[in-house]
């Protein structure tokens, strides 16, 4: 059942409603009223008034615009006690109808949807209640009193009463929830919707649970003296009951849905299956090159220190000639000490150079390991745990892998580490570290089988 945001509820009784409205006579209302009174006491068989009253007013009242002579109408009968009970048969004769034709449904959503908009945008002054300091909503008095004449004429008639009660409840979530998404952006406004405001912050059902509990309350002057309206106050108690579980079956209907399109968000965002078997080369060649980079510092300073040694050595060595040949030392000469000294400067200057040494130094493959791990990162990202459970024993049961198992653990915290963006990475902080848990476990189990083998 689609229910009309104040947006759509507001223009539907705007100017069509007037011009509608100048066709009636000012006692339209009225007439309506005391019809549905004769025709309770005409008639004998109360089925048989019910379906008249319910085909009268169908027949004078449908329709959108018609809604606020209806809310009129009630309002006419619940002035006398006398013909309260005729306001109350008259919903009772509607919500009837609406099981079997759809246009008495049409027609209770149109005046549940009029009375909302109009608490809403406080179009009738409110209702002060004698004797006591408080002030209520005009249609919470309305449908109030039609409720409390249900239960004055008959007891059963609560779940036509509750029916009223609950889809009110309904309507009003729903535009308060609608009002929160457009707040919120989650709805583009268009320049022509005209939005208004609600002017009173209580909702109406719950106005009318006020009504009828300060309908229900009795200053008592003795201890001894019952309340006569204990009956509302009853009404009061289950109407109570019947919003608490009204509100939690539309939050739990908010989150199933909000769960299942958390799922399908979740099912479209998730790596397919040709995405995982192309990223398994991808991780195992990023695994090597993590591992010649993880060793790239130690073999560059072991060619370094050789480098360093015989560079400070050839200038050592060429000082001390050219000063033996200079001294006439050990029967070396000035000229054989020149070109000893020579030879050392240009093998310090050329050969133990870095130029020199370039080919021993190792191939520095950090810009190679950052391209394979960034073709490989958008799948990794997309994984749920399950997936990456999965990816992550195929890459330890690899036979490739097996001289590099003890570093995958290193790697795979390396590789969430450098991830950019990880707020948008589907498996969270807590499950990344349980498939680590079970990584370890993993690894120690190919470790410790391959042991017995051996």
């Amino acid at each position: 059942m689609e229910t009309p945001s104040p947006h759509t509820t507001g223009p539907r009784s705007g100017a069509r409603a007037e011009g509608n409205a100048r066709e009636l006579p000012p006692d339209f209302a009225k007439r309506i009223a005391q019809k549905v009174v004769f025709t309770l006491e005409r008639e004998r068989d109360p089925d048989e008034a019910l379906e008249k009253i319910a085909k009268l007013c169908l027949r004078n009242l449908a329709g959108p615009e018609r809604a606020r002579t209806f809310i009129d109408m009630i309002d006419v009968n619940l002035d006398n006690d006398d013909t309260a009970r005729a306001a109350a048969l008259t919903w009772v004769s509607i919500v009837f109808g609406r099981e079997d034709e759809p246009a008495y449904e049409n027609m209770v959503n149109d005046i549940l949807d009029a009375m909302i908009f109009d608490h809403q945008q406080l179009v009738r002054p409110n209702y002060m209640m004698e004797g006591r300091r408080k002030s209520f909503s005009f249609y919470a008095r309305n449908i109030g009193e039609v409720f409390i004449a249900m239960m004055a004429y008959k007891n059963e008639l609560y779940e036509i009463a509750s029916q009223i009660f609950s889809i009110m409840i309904r309507k009003e979530v729903q535009l308060e929830n609608a009002a929160k998404e457009k707040r919120t952006g989650a709805k583009r406004i268009t320049l022509t919707e005209r939005e208004e405001k609600p002017k009173v912050g209580k909702k109406l059902f719950d106005d009318v649970v006020d009504y009828i509990h300060a309908r229900g309350e009795q200053k008592t002057d003795t201890l001894n003296q019952q309340n006569p309206n204990e009956f509302i106050a009853a009404l009061a108690d289950r109407m109570r009951g019947t919003r608490r579980y009204v509100i939690q079956d539309i939050m739990t209907k908010q989150a199933a849905e909000k769960k299942k399109e958390a799922e399908k968000e979740l099912s479209e965002r998730l790596a397919s299956a040709e995405e995982i078997i192309l990223a398994r080369s991808a991780f195992k060649k990023s695994l090597r090159l993590f591992w010649e980079e993880k060793r790239y510092n130690i073999k560059y300073l072991a060619v370094e220190k050789v480098r360093v040694t015989l560079h400070v050595l050839g200038i050592i060595i060429g000082i001390l000639y050219f000063l033996a040949g200079y001294l006439g030392l050990a029967g070396i000469s000035w000229w054989a000490g020149l070109v000893v000294f020579a030879g050392m400067f240009v093998f310090s200057r050329f050969i133990a150079s870095r130029q020199g040494f370039h080919g021993f130094y190792p191939e520095n493959v950090s810009r190679e390991l950052e391209v394979v791990l960034g073709s490989m990162t958008p799948t990794l990202r997309k994984m749920s745990k399950e997936q990456m459970d999965a990816f992550m024993v195929r890459q330890v049961k690899d036979s490739e892998n097996n001289n590099l198992l003890p570093i995958l653990p290193e790697f795979f915290k390396y590789v969430f580490a450098i991830m950019p963006d990880r707020k948008n990475v589907i498996i969270t902080g807590d499950e990344i570290g349980e498939v680590m848990q079970n990584l370890e476990m993993d690894i120690a189990r190919v470790v410790r089988t391959s042991m017995r083998g051996i």
